[in-house]
């Protein structure tokens, strides 16, 4: 049954911003592999950084709303895959949280407390780290919510190439710039088509809000 357009609105503006803000992460550039210099590194991507975070924090609430209202409503009829799709989202929405954070802490600094090479080592390797779990979780979002789209077989397939693409990008600090952009625009792409396509399971008719 068709979900109502304003979570299928919430779900797309939050793939769309997601795609953005890792877009803009993507652009950083490579991290130094000495410690000593990661504070000049944030210094120079803190732009990047800043505006990726933002966004971020909004993607998240409308992914997440969205989702919801289209898949998860109360009283909702849901199918296995489903609710794995779901728990997978989740999975990713939470450790971009973990990302939101992290970064957060990069770029804004608390009680004007200057981070330690170390904590600056670490604080980065807990944003990739964080990352490769929000992809691992997208990849199975991306098989499982495409299974029962509008589209049928089209829509298994795409969400099959999203899989793939999600799990070879599921390793940022190992693959290029480029690539890790492309990850980005179909992390949006597919969480667009899946707003606009999905069967929802909720009981709800078309148009309410």
């Amino acid at each position: 049954m068709a979900a109502p357009r304003a979570f299928r609105g919430l779900m797309l503006a939050g793939s769309i911003l997601t795609g953005i803000s890792l877009l803009l992460l993507s652009l950083l550039p490579d991290a130094p592999s000495d410690p000593a210099a990661l504070a000049d590194w944030v210094e120079r991507g803190s732009a990047l950084l800043m505006w990726s975070d933002e966004l971020l924090f909004f993607a998240v609430i409308c992914w997440w709303a969205g989702a919801w209202g289209v898949f998860g409503s109360p009283g909702a009829t849901r199918s296995v895959r489903t609710t794995i799709g779901m728990t997978a989202l989740a999975l990713a929405l939470i450790s971009l949280v973990v990302v939101l954070l992290a970064v957060g802490r990069l770029v804004y600094p608390v009680f004007e407390l200057e981070l330690s090479t170390e904590s600056l080592a670490l604080v980065l390797s807990s944003t990739f780290g964080a990352l490769h779990l929000a992809f691992l979780g997208f990849t199975v979002a991306a098989v499982t919510l495409s299974w029962e789209t509008r589209l049928g077989t089209m829509g298994r397939i795409l969400g099959i190439i999203a899989a793939i693409v999600f799990l070879s990008g599921s390793f940022p600090w190992l693959t290029s710039t480029w690539w890790n952009s492309l990850v980005a625009v179909v992390l949006a792409a597919w969480g667009g088509f899946i707003s606009l396509s999905a069967e929802a399971s909720s009981n709800e008719p078309e148009g309410t809000s």
